[in-house]
């Protein structure tokens, strides 16, 4: 395992840590917790460059509410 500390502009992290209250509102007692930490990590663990890029721009449109362009990585 290869451990990473990534430094997130704070309007990019602010999406994340406010993803994770989201889930942990939807889902209620967890345990552990859903943290934003894991949720970057979750990101970061399935994709390879391009598609890593296509699911951070596509994620960030849909928690601000943009409209979504169509996606030609995914299906």
């Amino acid at each position: 395992m290869i451990t990473l500390n990534v430094s997130l502009p704070e309007a990019v992290a602010a999406e994340y840590y406010q993803a994770a209250d989201e889930l942990n509102q939807r889902f209620g007692d967890t345990t552990p917790k859903i943290e934003a930490k894991s949720l970057i990590a979750f990101t970061l663990s399935r994709y390879d460059a391009r598609d890593l890029c296509t699911q951070f721009d596509l994620a960030l449109r849909v928690v601000r509410g943009e409209e979504t362009p169509p996606n030609p990585v995914l299906p």
